[in-house]
């Protein structure tokens, strides 16, 4: 397995390049509680060769280990760009080094706050600790009025206005 995703330009082909593999997922850098590379990026793409652009078309992939921000539960969750387009100018190289930029391309898609339906799982809540998901039924069956029969917020009504 690759550690660095790296294009050949001399004596390119001027029809293109396609260029599959894979590369060891510790190029992400991350490994923290929320989320871990647990496996390679994987790699499909065809390489064009313009003076002195190259530009990759194609589908990457990544799988990780997320942590649920409700349930704190761990899943597995694949990264995948089917319809990847980068840019990279070439000039006076040899070599093409596009591992950061494929890097930069899946940890963009990261969730910021992972939960298990992405996964398809269904997010199982403590409900030790309550019940603070914002998507949970609105109607809590809580009468919001005073022993009185008066709503907490008819004080309001008192205020003087200007």
């Amino acid at each position: 397995m690759q550690e660095r995703v790296i294009i050949p330009l001399e004596e390119f082909p001027e029809e293109g390049l396609l260029i599959e593999g894979e590369a060891n997922g510790a190029l992400f850098g991350i490994d923290n509680t929320g989320a871990q590379s647990v496996g390679p990026l994987s790699y499909s793409l065809e390489a064009q060769l313009y003076e002195t652009e190259l530009v990759l078309r194609g589908s990457i992939s990544a799988p990780f280990r997320m942590r649920c921000d409700r349930c704190l539960r761990e899943f597995d969750y694949t990264v995948e760009i089917d319809e990847l387009t980068i840019s990279c100018d070439v000039r006076g190289k040899v070599a093409a080094d596009v591992t950061e930029d494929l890097r930069e391309e899946i940890l963009l898609e990261l969730p910021g706050y992972p939960k298990c339906e992405i996964s398809g799982l269904e997010c199982e809540i403590n409900d030790t600790f309550c019940d603070f998901r914002l998507d949970k039924d609105p109607h809590s069956g809580v009468n919001s009025a005073t022993p009185s029969g008066n709503s907490v917020w008819d004080a309001l009504d008192d205020f003087p206005r200007k």
